[in-house]
């Protein structure tokens, strides 16, 4: 019997995760009604980000064709904005909008999604790897990461992969970047809700985050099947429920 829990099974974890935080965002916010329900969703959907930014850095090291990977990335992150930007901005028709205005609308907004966001962090891990030179890798990683920035998960998600490449080997060492970066991350957030005259405590549900260190030490190092099904599947999935969520909650 098999120990520990495979790439696949993490995998399908933070897909079920997404989607729970995916339905909490649509239809249950927190700042409408009761806010428990939509909290817990969030919280449980927190685990997607550092599972899919974890395995991005396995994908980056063990694939064959680097190349291949990122235009992958890239093909797939282009098809599934268009449900991003439904699902995100596309749902809620104001008064005095109609739904195709709203529709309109929703790809007026500077935001792209999940798998644009790990092309470029894909992108800036193999400059930070491979390209010699200090200074142009500095350059490089910076307009990568200001890249990433205008993707969901954002910065946070390329500090994440950063961390679990430079501490591939070393477990212990994981954690604590890990935990100094989330901690980090918590605070932004907490000072931007004081900004914005909002209770400091408006973003704590992104405390979820800590429930990947588990997770991580689940994870026992085998890929699982390797039916083509497992490699596809996330790919496929990920614009799908997205157009699904947003037709269910415009129509």
């Amino acid at each position: 019997m098999e120990k520990g829990l495979s790439a696949n099974k993490l995998k399908y974890i933070a897909i079920i995760a997404m989607v729970i935080d995916h339905i909490g965002m649509v239809f249950v916010p927190i700042t409408v009604g009761a806010p428990l329900p939509g909290v817990l969703f969030r919280i449980i959907g927190r685990l997607t980000a550092p599972i899919m930014c974890f395995f991005l850095v396995e994908g980056y090291v063990h694939t064959s064709n680097r190349k291949r990977y990122a235009l992958r990335l890239l093909c797939f992150g282009l098809i599934s904005q268009i449900p991003y930007a439904l699902m995100n901005y596309g749902s809620e028709i104001r008064e005095g909008e109609t739904r195709w205005s709203t529709i309109g609308k929703a790809f007026l907004h500077p935001d792209f999604n999940v798998i644009l966001g790990l092309f470029f962090i894909f992108l800036m891990l193999y400059v930070y790897d491979m390209v010699p030179g200090f200074s142009r890798r500095c350059v490089l990683i910076g307009l990568l990461l200001g890249a990433a920035m205008f993707c969901d998960w954002g910065l946070v998600g390329s500090v994440y992969a950063m961390v679990f490449l430079t501490f591939r080997e070393d477990m212990k060492q994981k954690v604590k970047w890990f935990c100094i970066v989330t901690v980090g991350y918590l605070c932004m957030n907490i000072l931007f809700c004081i900004s914005a005259e909002k209770n400091w405590y408006g973003e704590l549900w992104q405390a979820g985050l800590f429930l990947f260190i588990p997770v991580m030490y689940l994870y026992n190092g085998e890929r699982g099947s390797k039916a083509a099904f497992h490699k596809w599947f996330f790919y496929i999935f990920y614009p799908l429920h997205m157009l699904v969520i947003w037709m269910i909650s415009f129509f």
